[in-house]
């Protein structure tokens, strides 16, 4: 058995005009072409759905039966594409993000709102978590896109770099080291330091601390970035944080200062899965995404 839409359809028109060639005129084909549909549907289920006497054309008691049921599937059908419509206009969808927890309440909201106001009916399920489980959200199909620092990625999970950021020197506002407009390494090396991830600390100790031969004397090791703000502010230590993070620091009572030789940059990165489509919701975030960061880039 091979039904297809347009047997169904033909049906369904025949059946509602109970005309053969009024069928024909909603379907744009020859009276002949839609008699061949009809017959070629009751011979795939076997059973008779017209009378045709003289020139009327009747329902069958098993073509009123059978009526319902096709015009449900067209119905659906109908509904299929007019869904695949809306999705690719953006009048529904939703966009499923996930972005670490300081990204997610401080360079992410503006770029909501702007995508808001294009697209306000598409929902927003953000999924705002650490900064090490971003990539394996989007690994494990949580989130389409994932915004974060720069990870290790697994071969289904695809890395594009979306915007580097200055680390900067985060010490407490009545530290000596407030007073200065910048900083080397050098001048906080003998700090005590406040480290909130292995990727940071592993990060630093790369690009910083392995060229000077240093080792830190004393670390207090958290989790989050902003319980390192806070523990800043109380002059427990030093810490380095991406300048984004600044407005945070204000909260703690802690001072972002620049910080060089050498400039340290963290990369920030746009996760996807690799081989798969992004759906129109994602990827007009990601365009609203990447448009943000070069505005932002240009001088």
């Amino acid at each position: 058995m091979n039904i297809t839409l347009r047997q169904l359809r033909a049906f369904c028109d025949v059946a509602q005009t109970s005309s053969f060639t009024l069928a024909a005129r909603r379907m744009n084909l020859t009276q002949s072409a839609v008699s061949m549909l009809v017959r070629q549907l009751e011979t795939d289920i076997g059973l008779a759905l017209f009378d045709r006497v003289k020139r009327s054309v009747q329902l069958t008691e098993t073509g009123r039966q059978l009526l319902p049921i096709a015009e449900r599937i067209l119905g659906d059908l109908r509904e299929v594409i007019d869904g695949a419509a809306d999705l690719r206009a953006l009048r529904r969808g939703t966009l499923r993000l996930a972005v670490p927890q300081m990204l997610a309440c401080s360079w992410l909201p503006p770029v909501m709102a702007q995508y808001r106001a294009l697209y306000p009916d598409v929902a927003l399920k953000m999924i705002d978590t650490t900064a090490d489980r971003v990539v394996e959200t989007v690994r494990q199909g949580e989130a389409e896109i994932g915004i974060g620092p720069e990870r290790p990625t697994p071969d289904d999970v695809q890395a594009d770099l979306l915007w580097q950021e200055r680390m900067q020197c985060v010490c407490t506002t009545v530290s000596p080291l407030a007073q200065r407009a910048s900083l080397d390494w050098a001048d906080v090396a003998d700090a005590d330091w406040i480290l909130y991830s292995d990727a940071f600390s592993g990060h630093l100790e790369r690009t910083v601390w392995s060229g000077m031969s240093v080792h830190l004397r004393r670390t207090t090791q958290v989790r989050y970035l902003p319980t390192a703000l806070a523990l800043v502010g109380q002059g427990m230590g030093v810490t380095a944080a991406p300048g984004y993070a600044a407005p945070f620091g204000r909260l703690f009572g802690a001072i972002f200062i620049d910080i060089a030789n050498p400039v340290v940059l963290r990369s920030f990165q746009i996760y996807t899965k690799k081989g798969y489509e992004l759906s129109p919701a994602a990827r007009a975030f990601r365009n609203i995404a990447e448009q943000e960061r070069r505005a932002t880039d240009t001088p």
